[in-house]
């Protein structure tokens, strides 16, 4: 049977998002793409849909996927000005709100009609699966109590969207001076509260801020003094104003990191993942995608040698629901698809299961699930 040391902890994934068990956070580090392996690619652009509202720095993340996708087609972006694009292969986003597409905080989060537009969106486009907004300048003057709006709000809609994965943002790190230093503050506010509450952050200011040096092939932090105080500022070398107020290397910095963020969001473990750490020359067992679902969902798993597996899922007891698969098969990359249904074929139960993958050896690797509705 399989072991559950922490089930009273795991218990709280029942009225949380599917990413809140930890946090994640993009940055610089997360920018060669060609880490991502092309099954994550794909899988982005044929389960990922993302509503993104911005002003004009925001612009900088499409910008960049833009001339990636022209750089290497497999990059493949769909973009709609206020409507969600149904282009097969691509990846389809929600460009604004409905009617506009320059999106100031008023109308996403920090006013009710705002929230209102958002909720709009998501309600009329339920495939729509991950939302961000991206700050302007507001941070340079924005005060702690209104930063913490903003956490509030995305907090409140995330209650309000189970099925939706709000992406956080840190504000861009062009400011210097008081205004600097304030923004730097109000940055950091925002970067503690995503990882005390487990939230999913894309740091915007560290991509700023950061460069990588071909020449010594080593990162470069940009900072300038405020009152003996270090801080963050955009790197020189992207001072310019190419596009979104920047060069296009850094928007094609951001865009990269916008597909890291998707691939984790679509269930790749990344690189150097503890969980897979114990046995990568076994098999890797990729997180399932939707997650919270309510209907099915796609288990997708890597073998790198032939080895005799076995696929099941087990429920918050520990006691085996269904086994999805159990024998050997070749080195490769496989896809199952459960739907909810149990040994004899029933619907199980709403709540949290999980998926374990066992190897030769006995080793194991083990992913959490959560179906949201009660099943009759």
């Amino acid at each position: 049977m399989f072991e559950l040391s922490v089930i009273s902890f795991l218990l709280v994934f029942l009225t949380t998002t599917v990413y809140s068990l930890s946090p994640l956070i993009i940055d610089h580090t997360c920018t060669d793409i060609s880490e991502i392996p092309a099954e994550w690619i794909d899988s982005v652009q044929a389960n990922i849909r993302l509503h993104y509202a911005h002003t004009s720095h925001g612009s900088q993340l499409t910008t960049g996927l833009s001339r990636i996708e022209t750089a290497f087609p497999i990059y493949n972006v769909a973009r709609g000005s206020s409507f969600l694009p149904t282009e097969s292969g691509a990846f389809c986003i929600f460009d604004g709100q409905e009617g506009d597409t320059y999106i100031t905080p008023d109308e996403y989060w920090q006013t009710t009609a705002g929230m209102n537009k958002t909720r709009d969106v998501l309600n009329n486009n339920p495939t729509i699966n991950i939302s961000m907004w991206s700050w302007c300048c507001q941070l340079t003057s924005y005060s702690e109590a209104e930063t913490q709006a903003y956490l509030d709000s995305i907090t409140a809609l995330e209650t309000e969207f189970p099925d939706v994965v709000f992406i956080y943002m840190t504000c861009n790190a062009q400011a210097t001076g008081t205004t600097g230093y304030n923004r730097y503050l109000r940055n950091e506010q925002i970067r503690q509260y995503c990882s005390a509450n487990n939230k999913v952050l894309f740091d915007f200011a560290d991509l700023d801020s950061w460069w990588f040096n071909p020449t010594t092939e080593e990162w470069e932090l940009a900072t300038y003094d405020y009152s003996g105080n270090s801080i963050p500022v955009e790197h020189t070398h992207f001072n310019g104003d190419e596009a979104g107020h920047t060069t296009y290397e850094s928007c094609e910095q951001k865009g990269k990191a916008v597909w890291w963020i998707m691939a984790k969001l679509a269930g790749w473990p990344g690189v150097g993942v503890e969980d897979n750490l114990k046995a990568p020359q076994v098999f890797i067992l990729s997180q399932n995608f939707p997650n919270p679902f309510n209907f099915f969902t796609s288990i997708r798993y890597t073998l790198y040698q032939k080895c005799s597996v076995e696929l099941t899922i087990y429920d918050i007891s520990g006691q085996s629901v269904r086994t999805l698969y159990s024998g050997e098969k070749q080195k490769g990359i496989y896809t199952t698809i459960w739907d909810r249904t149990d040994e004899r074929g029933e619907l199980v139960t709403s709540g949290v299961y999980f998926c374990q993958l066992k190897g030769p050896n006995d080793i194991k690797e083990t992913r959490k699930m959560l179906i949201l509705y009660n099943i009759q």
